[in-house]
């Protein structure tokens, strides 16, 4: 009994060493296997990142369908998510590196609209590996702006790049309200080069000049201010321009600065607003539209007036002026009409009165012949 005993026992634990045996070299090979994976994953870029814009981009290979080109190339470009963008700028993603320049070959055979689709989605989304497309996008129209922002973002130092950015800056500076500007260039490391194009807004009070203050002259270095003159003017215009504009019946001159407006700022021009519909101000719909369509969600002060006031009020007013005129002409018409039918009535009372004075007088000049005959015949 005890030999069995020490046998079972001895089965058991020998049954115990193989399980963990087992165990130790699964975790072993587990740990060996997720080793390398893990290194790889750290090694490799993630490339499901991109797989939505990877798909988007082979979709319009070699063509968009119906529609245009700048709608097609923004849909693209909503497809890339950040981390798809900033490993794009990193040279990572060969696989739309590659589909790009794949759409970019199909377009020499004169293509003019996929080619500026690539330069604009290329330029847009800073692809290091093609910065060759870059710059030669800052000579097609319709993406130069695109393909110059790309240029100042990236900084490269290169000859081409230098001239191509000072060149620009030189553009800007002679014609500051008519060249664009990228907005690349809206940052304090160019304020001095941008001081010309912001005395310039300033000047011809154009929409977007707080915008373009607030970013070349930040308020958090007050000695970089003082380097700019134009710095040192007042940071927001906007509101008061709008205002004068709107306090003389502009509307249309009011709304590209109301469109960019800082949402603190819109509530102030609620009187206005309702001056406008109580006075029934021509571009009420337009002010009323601005401001409780498009910017209603820029403040909440803007929600209880915008749920007070009608959208369209304007054709409701035509129509009840046209309606008021309707009834005055009506008016008129009654009254005129009215005038002539009382003339013409007294004419007919004269003209049958002076009949029967006419028809009593002769009847009177007959008497008198017949009494005058009579008393001839007397005597």
């Amino acid at each position: 009994m005890r030999i069995e005993a020490q046998r079972t026992s001895s089965h058991r634990l020998g049954a115990l060493l193989s399980s963990w045996l087992l165990v130790t070299l699964g975790t072993s090979e587990a740990l060996a296997q997720s080793l390398p994976q893990t290194e790889a994953a750290h090694a490799q870029p993630d490339r499901s990142t991109c797989q939505p814009l990877l798909e988007q981009l082979r979709w319009h290979q070699p063509f968009f369908g119906t529609r245009e080109w700048r709608e097609v190339a923004k849909e693209t470009l909503s497809y890339a998510q950040p981390q798809c963008r900033e490993q794009l700028s990193q040279r990572e993603q060969p696989e739309v590196t590659q589909a790009l320049r794949t759409l970019y070959a199909w377009s020499q055979t004169e293509q003019t609209p996929l080619r500026r689709y690539v330069f604009r989605v290329t330029c847009q989304l800073r692809v290091q590996s093609l910065y060759d497309l870059i710059l030669e996008g800052t000579r097609e129209p319709g993406v130069f702006v695109d393909c110059v922002d790309a240029v100042f973002a990236l900084h490269k130092t290169d000859k081409e790049s230098d001239s191509l950015r000072q060149r620009y800056l030189d553009g800007l500076a002679k014609e500051p309200l008519t060249t664009p500007i990228p907005p690349s260039l809206q940052h304090a490391s160019y304020q001095r080069q941008m001081e010309p194009v912001l005395r310039a807004y300033d000047s011809a009070r154009l929409p977007k000049r707080d915008s373009l203050f607030a970013a070349l002259c930040p308020q958090s270095s007050p000695a970089q201010q003082g380097q700019a003159e134009v710095c040192q003017r007042k940071a927001e215009r906007e509101p008061d321009w709008a205002r004068e504009a709107l306090v003389q019946g502009k509307v249309s001159a009011a709304l590209p600065y109301l469109a960019t407006m800082s949402g603190a700022h819109l509530p102030e021009f609620l009187p206005l607003l309702y001056r406008y519909d109580a006075q029934h101000l021509a571009g009420r719909d337009k002010l009323h539209r601005m401001i409780c369509q498009q910017r209603v969600l820029a403040d909440p002060a803007l929600v209880p007036a915008c749920q007070s006031l009608p959208a369209e009020s304007e054709p409701r007013w035509l129509h009840q002026q046209k309606t008021e005129e309707l009834q005055k002409a009506r008016l008129a018409y009654y009254y005129t009409a009215m005038a002539i039918g009382l003339s013409l009535g007294f004419l007919s009372l004269l003209t049958v009165a002076h009949a029967v004075l006419i028809n009593r007088r002769r009847a009177l000049a007959e008497l008198s012949a017949l009494s005058i005959a009579m008393e001839h015949v007397a005597q």
